[in-house]
């Protein structure tokens, strides 16, 4: 139990040597180390759900799981413990804001993945309906893809057919006129094949000779454009059989069903937004408590621990700064006076020389001609 209290007071991001000298505040701080463990637990099996629907292996879901709820776990540990309890309330809010709207988005993070796992059923229902609809899409898509070929050649069918079928009308009418002229049941109504019957029955069989001439011409046509079309059709039914009905099983799949879902479904839409109001108040919830709480012991031997680091470090600055000011002044007024002595001595060393020279010239008893001449008369 110890081991485990102590866990939870390092998951608030406490420090355990100032927790243990304000016994009063363990509880507030294992409870919010608690709901930092849980959280990070929760956002693991919320990564691990929404990893497996994308790469389906249990292995590289757990592990990726694993690493996503302890990355969420450091960071709502750190998001806690850098909060500092102040004596103003603005300030806090001012300082807890940024950390707010982090714990936001990390609680729509952790909550959406989970609600996809609840509504799980739903959800493949509606995606067997969004396949229907993707196939139907794609079925349409293939149908206009070939309508206009299938137009021209039935268009071609129909003026083919329409020339036969007036030809064929065209013997029918006159042969049943000759046949009507023989039996008297039509043309003069007498039984007989008199000259009237003669000349219908040869315009029957001049009709004949032409619709058997139209036809030898027209059926090859004919046979043609019907062989085409059953080409065209064979190839739209080939394309269609190896239509692949889409895989709508991804994490946006997902997630759009249920959107669709949520706009058509009011219950799933209020369950799904209770859902995310719950995480996000258990993401929030240990700012909120920090925020809301009274100064506690804790937070004062905090700040008097910060108050005495920061005193310490001033102190050490300060002094390093005015043994670096002291040491760069000693320098600064040292360096001019070796540079002054050092030109004096240098101008004393050139001064004896040149005396020394002169000595050594008038020692020789030179005359001025004869320094003019060796041109040292300028050096005086």
């Amino acid at each position: 139990m110890n081991r485990l209290a102590s866990f939870f007071i390092f998951s608030s991001g406490a420090v355990s040597s100032v927790l243990k000298r304000c016994p009063t505040d363990y509880n507030k701080y294992q409870g919010i180390g608690a709901t930092i463990f849980f959280t990070g637990v929760l956002s693991a099996l919320s990564a691990g759900y929404a990893l497996y629907t994308v790469f389906e292996s249990v292995v590289a879901s757990t592990v990726f799981a694993i690493i996503w709820g302890m990355m969420i776990f450091n960071l709502d540990r750190y998001i806690v413990s850098g909060m500092r309890k102040k004596s103003n309330f603005l300030k806090e809010f001012a300082m807890a804001a940024p950390r707010i709207v982090l714990a936001i988005f990390i609680g729509i993070v952790i909550a959406t993945p989970l609600e996809l796992k609840l509504f799980e059923s739903e959800i493949n229902a509606e995606i067997g309906m969004m396949q229907q609809e993707t196939y139907k899409e794609q079925d349409d898509l293939l149908k206009k893809r070939y309508e206009a070929d299938i137009k021209v050649v039935n268009d071609e069918i129909e003026l083919l057919r329409g020339k036969l079928t007036k030809s064929d009308q065209v013997r029918t009418t006159l042969l049943a006129d000759a046949i009507g002229e023989a039996d008297g049941t039509g043309g003069s109504k007498i039984r007989n094949m008199g000259a009237i019957y003669k000349m219908k029955s040869s315009a029957a069989q001049r009709a004949e000779q032409e619709y058997q001439m139209v036809y030898a011409e027209i059926n090859p046509k004919l046979d043609e454009q019907l062989a085409k079309l059953e080409t065209i059709e064979t190839a739209r039914k080939a394309d269609l059989e190896n239509l692949s009905r889409a895989s709508l099983t991804g994490f946006a799949s997902r997630l759009k069903a249920l959107h669709r879902l949520s706009a058509k479904e009011e219950a799933i839409r209020i369950a799904g937004l209770f859902i995310t109001i719950l995480f996000l108040i258990i993401e929030c919830s240990p700012i909120l408590v920090k925020l809301i709480s009274e100064r506690t012991p804790y937070d004062q031997r905090i700040d008097s621990v910060e108050t005495e680091y920061h005193l310490a470090n001033l102190k050490t600055t300060t002094l390093s700064k005015l043994a670096t000011d002291s040491r760069i002044t000693f320098e600064n007024k040292t360096a001019g006076f070796r540079v002054t002595e050092m030109i004096n001595a240098e101008n004393e060393v050139f001064a004896h020389a040149l005396r020394r020279e002169k000595e050594d010239l008038m020692q020789r008893k030179e005359g001025w001609f004869s320094l003019l001449k060796k041109r040292r008369i300028f050096d005086f």
